[in-house]
């Protein structure tokens, strides 16, 4: 399981690192990003965004086969715990209960992305790169929340 794990945490690393600047119509729209936001704010918000799962991923990697370490484990909850958090009240949150629209503005360099989840009146789609995405980040949290419950 842990293979799994370390493959999974390796997507979620790459996905983080790599979405606001590889341009890959109609799944992302870098183009649009870069209208709303300077290559400074992406370059800053990849890098935290990224160090983040660096931690518990380096911690995996460096462990295995296994078993890994309880602060490792213990990084991970904590890490992909706040980045479920943020998926949801930034994306899924809105999208079923609506937000404000300020918040809502903030999506714009979405619009052209690809999406398949039906309309909800006005409220924030996610789209489709991002659903991919928050279902890795989903799964390494269950599963980091497994290895910390089963001890």
């Amino acid at each position: 399981m842990l293979i799994l794990y370390a493959i999974l945490q390796t997507i979620v690393v790459l996905f983080l690192a790599l979405h606001d600047w590889v341009h890959l119509p109609p799944f992302t729209d870098i183009r649009a990003l870069e209208k709303h936001h300077s290559k400074k704010e992406r370059l800053r918000d990849s890098l935290i965004n990224t160090s983040l799962v660096l931690i518990p991923y380096i911690g995996t990697l460096s462990n295995l086969p296994g078993p890994l370490p309880r602060w490792v484990i213990i990084a991970a909850v904590a890490v992909y715990t706040l980045m479920t958090c943020g998926t949801l009240f930034a994306w899924w949150i809105p999208y079923f209960f609506g937000s404000s629209e300020a918040h809502k503005a903030g999506f714009k360099e979405y619009e052209s992305t690809h999406r398949f989840l039906p309309a909800r009146g006005d409220n924030v789609i996610p789209n489709t790169m991002h659903v991919v995405m928050h279902l890795f980040i989903w799964s390494c949290c269950i599963l980091s929340w497994y290895l910390l419950l089963k001890g």
